[in-house]
């Protein structure tokens, strides 16, 4: 297995990129493809930017693409900074929320009634 560090993944968009350590055996040092389902194959739930794993790959439509991956070392200030961007969609999406509520209530129960 090669080892690499992933340059990028996105997970909404269920793939990335790896950037190997070493070449394979032709000699090749080219960013390596990762899609969402060799990650399910492995039992990890997602990747952060420069995150260590170890990998098997083999060309499929003249790249190369990832059939196996392990974790080797997560890199937990990647991980820091996913979870805080994560907190931060939930509360802003938490807040849309409670501000579409406050006003459809305003309008059902008719406080604006001094405009008519």
């Amino acid at each position: 297995m090669r080892q690499g560090k992933v340059k990028w993944y996105n997970g909404k968009k269920c793939f990335g990129f790896i950037t190997p350590d070493t070449p394979n055996e032709d000699g090749n040092m080219d960013d390596v493809f990762v899609h969402s389902s060799a990650l399910k194959q492995a039992d990890i739930r997602f990747l952060n930017e420069n995150d260590i794993v170890e990998f098997e790959e083999e060309p499929r439509n003249g790249k190369l693409s990832v059939t196996t991956i392990k974790l080797v070392q997560r890199d937990e200030e990647s991980a820091r900074r996913f979870q805080e961007r994560r907190a931060e969609r939930r509360r802003a999406r938490e807040d849309r929320k409670n501000r579409e509520e406050h006003e459809e209530r305003k309008e059902r129960h008719g406080f604006a009634f001094w405009k008519k």
